[in-house]
């Protein structure tokens, strides 16, 4: 039978969306404009970098074929591979109707960021992940299923598809699938699972993204926190690029210059010498861990959302981060400090404005203006649609553009309801090989379909969108980027 097209991938050199800042984790001040097709001329910048581990799809490892039910065709079920940091992380997909295009770009992100955070059963995937292959050597899991004859691409097939009951609703056909795999699945989705609801720890991350304050804080501008879990003080701290008259230093708690770092940690940047107001931007790097449990956020060659994945095991890799500090001149003025998070749990973009200056601060956000006093802070959702490119800006005093982030929401699954079936996600379906075989199951490496997608540069915008434009107050003596 001809197997049902979703998961499909494809071959050649494209030009790729780069996922925004900190895979927008944070994305530091902002303006949304929504409706802008997801198409290869658009281009993603952004002064903070992707927080944790960044990775390219390579295509399907052990697997097998499985019958759904409702479904007449078979479906690919295996694990997918992500090149990070020149390793092979292996996981699993938890976004069934989802497409993935060979050398997809991903990010690591938290869960709720994506729209796995939304899911009632995520604790139940994660359960999957630990007592399951990749993460639970084949032998173990023969043994807890009492199965022999289990082999590496059926355990696979039955994690696949006990994750998908969880994150889909989709239901294996077991008078259809091999006996083992069955077995394996049953047990998987059964009493057997409690759940675990902790979400791994991210492998390195600096929180937040962005922070201002006034020449003379003690020790300095921040704090900016670590989280990694790497061990011990083995994360590499330095300063990289600034704009200032001074000469900054990268101090800990208690002033003191640092370069080693660990989980937890405090940092300040103290803008030693300075007299006028200025910037200084700073970068944490090192090995770390990329645990089972970790979600990935991916976009396609021609700037579609891929696939959400999940890590199924664990693997040392080297990630970094960084943020920036602003200052302020001496004297009296606002000191807007303006950061953005994805948060599928609210349904949008999370923006949050503190003034840490001593004089309020005006700007203008999704058409409201908007007054924060000193030593205050607001904090909007604005809704951002689903899919689609939106862009971030900030309008200085002067008009000009501060700060500019691009990306895209990946917030909600795609489903038959919507009219999604074997992967498309709406409009025109994914074109396959007229002279190969029909390359839409999950996990395959579409070795065997042409580069078709070269023209993806050649796409044009699609709808206007709205501008929301945050201003700061003319005349105003607080930072700017």
């Amino acid at each position: 039978m001809r197997r049902a097209r979703f998961g499909i991938h494809f071959r050649g050199d494209h030009h790729m969306f780069r996922t925004p800042g900190r895979t927008a984790t944070r994305l530091s001040a902002m303006v949304v404009a929504t409706g802008l097709a997801a198409a290869g001329v658009i281009g993603f910048a952004g002064a903070a970098g992707a927080e944790g581990a960044k990775g390219v799809y390579q295509g399907g490892d052990v697997g097998a074929d499985i019958y759904l039910q409702g479904k007449t065709d078979s479906q690919r079920a295996s694990i997918l591979k992500l090149q990070v940091d020149g390793k092979i992380l292996r996981t699993y997909c938890i976004d069934f109707h989802t497409k993935v295009y060979d050398k997809a770009k991903y990010d690591e992100a938290n869960w709720k960021e994506t729209s796995f955070g939304t899911k009632a059963d995520k604790a139940k995937v994660k359960w999957v992940l630990l007592n399951s292959f990749p993460t639970v050597d084949l032998a173990n899991v023969r043994t807890t299923i009492k199965s022999e004859k289990l082999s590496e691409g059926d355990a696979a097939a039955a994690t696949q598809a006990a994750i998908w009951h969880f994150t889909d609703g989709q239901n294996l056909d077991e008078g259809k699938n091999n006996a083992d795999i069955v077995k394996l699945y049953k047990y998987l989705i059964g009493d057997a699972n409690k759940g675990d609801v902790s979400e791994p720890p991210v492998s390195l991350s600096l929180n937040p993204g962005e922070k201002t304050g006034k020449i003379t804080d003690k020790p300095g501008i921040g704090p900016f926190e670590v989280k990694t879990n790497a061990e011990g003080k083995s994360i590499n701290a330095k300063l990289t690029t600034g704009d200032t008259d001074g000469k900054p230093v990268l101090v800990d708690a208690d002033g003191k210059p640092v370069t080693k770092v660990g989980n937890g940690d405090k940092l300040y940047v103290n803008p030693t010498g300075a007299t006028k107001e200025g910037s200084q931007t700073f970068e944490v790097s090192g090995e770390s861990t990329v645990q089972a449990g970790r979600v990935f956020q991916g976009v396609n060659v021609s700037g579609t959302t891929s696939q959400l994945l999940i890590v199924a095991d664990k693997q040392k890799v080297q990630a970094s981060d960084h943020a920036v500090a602003k200052w302020g001149k001496p004297g009296k003025g606002p000191l807007p400090e303006i950061n953005a998070t994805k948060d599928c749990v609210d349904g949008g973009v999370k923006v949050t404005v503190k003034n840490n200056g001593d004089e309020s601060y005006k700007f203008k956000l999704d058409g409201k203006e908007t007054t924060v006093e000193a030593g205050k802070s607001y904090e909007q959702v604005v809704k951002v649609q689903e899919d689609q490119a939106y862009k971030i800006t900030i309008v200085g005093p002067d008009g000009k553009t501060a700060k500019e982030f691009t990306g895209t929401l990946d917030c909600k699954t795609a489903g038959a309801s919507e009219g999604v079936t074997g992967g498309t996600t709406g409009g025109t379906p994914a074109p396959v090989n007229p002279k190969g075989p029909d390359l839409a199951e999950t996990g395959s490496d579409g070795s065997n379909t042409p580069a078709i997608l070269g023209g993806a540069g050649a796409l044009v915008l699609a709808g206007g969108g709205l501008v929301f434009f945050m201003r700061r107050r003319k005349g105003s003596t607080g930072a700017t980027a």
